[in-house]
C-alpha cells in the first residue's frame, strides 16, 4: 500500500534503477555523468539543456480497471473499514538526447545505443520491489514494453508541437493510492412514514 507521495517515488526510483545499470555499463555509461542526466521533463524541454540524456516523461496516469472494485479492510476501529486503494497504471515516454547535438549518425547511433541499454535495463527489471518508509510507499512495479500505434505517438509529438523523435514507451502496474475513506461496519436500516424518520435496526 502506498500514500499519495507513490507517483512522485515511482519516478524516482525508475530513474535509479536506469542511472545504476547506464552508468555502470561501458559504452553507454560515458554518456551521463550522473543520475540528474535523466530527467523527467517532456522532450522539448528536455532538448533546452544539452546537458540532458534521457527524457522519462510521465505522460498518462489511468486507473487499472482489472483490479478496481476491490474489498474494503478493516481499519485502526473493530467497526471501521477502510475504502479500497485507487489502482493506478503510469504511462512513461522515453526518448534519449544523445551527447552530439548536431543531428550527425554519430548522435544517432548513440541514441540507439542508448535507447537499447534502456529496453535490456527494463527487460531484465520487469518487476521491482519498491519501498520507502519515509513515504509510507510499499509497492511492487510492474515494467511492461508497451506499442503506441502511429496514431498514438503522432497525438503525443502534435501535442509537443515538436518534430518526431524515436522514442519507446512502458506502462508501470500496479501502483496505488490508499483512500482516507473510513466508513462503519453497522449498516443502518431508516423507515420513514409521514413526517418522521426513525432508526428502527441496526445490524453490526
Amino acid at each position: 500500500m502506498s500514500s499519495y507521495m507513490v507517483v512522485a517515488g515511482v519516478s524516482d526510483a525508475l530513474r535509479r534503477v536506469l542511472w545504476e545499470e547506464l552508468s555502470s555499463d561501458p559504452d553507454v555509461g560515458q554518456l551521463f555523468h550522473s543520475e540528474q542526466d535523466i530527467v523527467f521533463l517532456n522532450p522539448t524541454e528536455t532538448a533546452r539543456d544539452t546537458s540532458h540524456r534521457l527524457s522519462l516523461w510521465l505522460y498518462q496516469i489511468t486507473e487499472n480497471e482489472f483490479v478496481k472494485n476491490q474489498p474494503m479492510t478493516r481499519a485502526n476501529g473493530a467497526d471501521q473499514l477502510q475504502h479500497a486503494p485507487l489502482a493506478l497504471n503510469l504511462f512513461y515516454l522515453i526518448t534519449p538526447f544523445a551527447n552530439v547535438s548536431n543531428g550527425d549518425s554519430t548522435s544517432r547511433d548513440e541514441d540507439h545505443m542508448v535507447l537499447g541499454k534502456v529496453l535490456q535495463v527494463f527487460h531484465d527489471n520487469s518487476i521491482i520491489l519498491f519501498r520507502d518508509t519515509t513515504s509510507g510507499i510499499a509497492e511492487e512495479l510492474r515494467i511492461i514494453f508497451r506499442r503506441l500505434t502511429l496514431e498514438e505517438l503522432t497525438r503525443i509529438w502534435e501535442a509537443l508541437r515538436e518534430s518526431y523523435r524515436l522514442s519507446i514507451c512502458y506502462q508501470v502496474q500496479v501502483t496505488h493510492i490508499d483512500s482516507t475513506r473510513v466508513s462503519s461496519r453497522a449498516r443502518i436500516v431508516e423507515r420513514t412514514t409521514g413526517e418522521t424518520s426513525d432508526v428502527t435496526d441496526a445490524v453490526g
